[in-house]
């Protein structure tokens, strides 16, 4: 894998701070400056613009006779009274004269607005000068219509630094799912199973390093598994070649033990035939059970049809209660939601039910019950096996699907060798089924169910 140059996680934060505090400085600076500008071409006064004008007046017109020649500036209102206070002339609104009045007969003055009064004595009369601390437009219908400059400053001022803030947290964010993005679809890979894809690479250093990690696991799993892999494909073709190569001494041997059958024997050698005929079946179930083994290791393909279920339970009962008849053993069996149809493959289905009834027969003493319940529930095809026998030991209830365990010698049996329950478990699995181990309260006996989604 080329590495390119790489930056630092700690580096891009560090570069997503200089860039934030860069943008929020430009967001006070423009307003500011736009501000500036504006109070240049002559749009809005400076915030002290028309005290500093107003408090200049003052001199004037303590010292002008006639008042009409005074320009007053733009902002700053007047009340001439006369001495007496009685009302001249002014410019301003009825509660700001009402307010004015009181400034000059009083002193007081509300300090919590913005306008301020200014108090001016002349030989025959009193002026009261009104004046606003703080930037005003120039155009008086601005002034009434519009925020005043400071509102307008600083409300460009937050919606900048809010736009600016949202801007970069969003595209940095975007930069981040970026780079992260070869680790997430990485892993995604190996969640769904597959080994099998070309890694992707990240600029940033710390993230190209969990990248390089993920891609050595990924080899070594891949390895790992396709080592396993070939030595279970080995084991199966082994399995399968030995029972394939059973078959014909076995089947020589059958051939003259039948002939031996044929003859005239004494009863030391009926014994002995017995003996080679008992174990030529011994042998017989061997072979089975390494075919078994060879087909639920290498994931048999399974032949799926739609299966006419009370068809095919009548002929496993039938099957059943052949096989029951040489131990006395009498079906109880109850139905509820009986299916009309499922999937599956029949074969391998018919094969996992009567391993389960052959097991549980087995098991059972001479002349009990054996329960099969069916019925449907929840989208799925529940078959439950119970007998009267001995039940799972609590090791068996957690390893008897395994394949070749054989802890439990209660439930165990020389021809077995600890593959019926697997290769049942195998069967169901392949048909999204469930297989599950349990003891019955009321029989004491092994409990086995079977479930099917419909």
């Amino acid at each position: 894998m080329g590495i390119k140059m790489k930056t630092s996680l700690t580096r891009t934060f560090y570069k997503f701070l200089v860039c934030l505090l860069g943008g929020l400085c430009l967001s006070v600076v423009v307003p500011f400056a736009c501000m500036m500008f504006a109070s240049s071409i002559g749009l809005v006064t400076l915030a002290d613009n028309n005290e500093r004008q107003t408090k200049a007046l003052v001199p004037i017109l303590t010292a002008t006779p006639n008042v009409s020649d005074i320009h007053f500036p733009t902002g700053t209102k007047f009340l001439r009274l006369t001495k007496n206070y009685g009302y001249i002339d002014t410019n301003m609104s009825e509660e700001e004269k009402e307010k004015a009045l009181m400034f000059a007969k009083t002193g007081f003055m509300d300090t919590s607005g913005k306008t301020q009064f200014i108090f001016i004595t002349r030989d025959d009369e009193y002026i009261v000068l009104q004046y606003v601390i703080g930037s005003q437009y120039l155009n008086a219908q601005f002034n009434q219509y519009l925020p005043s400059p400071e509102i307008m400053m600083i409300s460009l001022i937050t919606i900048s630094s809010l736009g600016v803030c949202v801007y970069l947290t969003v595209h940095f964010a975007k930069e981040l799912r970026k780079e992260l993005t070869p680790i997430l679809e990485a892993t995604k890979e190996i969640e769904n199973n597959n080994l099998d894809f070309t890694i992707g690479h990240s600029k940033i250093l710390e993230f190209e390093n969990v990248i390089i990690s993920f891609d050595s696991m990924r080899n070594s799993l891949k390895g790992s598994l396709e080592k396993q892999w070939r030595n279970e494909k080995a084991q199966r073709e082994q399995i399968a070649s030995l029972a394939h190569d059973l078959k014909t001494p076995l089947t020589v041997m059958q051939g003259n033990i039948d002939l031996l059958d044929e003859t005239e024997l004494d009863e030391e050698q009926k014994l002995y035939l017995s003996y080679a005929m008992s174990s030529s079946e011994q042998m017989k179930q061997y072979i089975k059970i390494l075919i078994d083994i060879s087909k639920a290791s290498a994931g048999y393909q399974l032949q799926m049809e739609d299966v006419n279920f009370p068809e095919f339970w009548k002929h496993i009962l039938s099957q059943t209660e052949i096989i029951c008849k040489d131990k006395g053993i009498v079906i109880q069996q109850t139905q509820h939601n009986f299916p009309q149809n499922i999937t599956g493959d029949r074969m391998l289905l018919e094969r996992a039910l009567m391993n389960l009834v052959s097991n549980s027969l087995e098991y059972s003493p001479e002349n009990s019950t054996l329960y099969i319940d069916v019925d449907s529930k929840d989208n799925y095809l529940n078959i439950c096996i119970t007998d009267c026998g001995c039940g799972f030991s609590q090791e068996a209830l957690d390893h008897a699907k395994e394949r070749f365990y054989m802890a439990d010698q209660s439930r165990s049996s020389k021809l077995h060798y600890g593959m019926g329950l697997y290769i049942v478990d195998s069967i169901i699995k392949q048909h999204k089924g469930k297989l599950l181990l349990d003891n019955s309260t009321e029989t004491k006996g092994a409990k086995v169910t079977i479930k099917l989604p419909l």
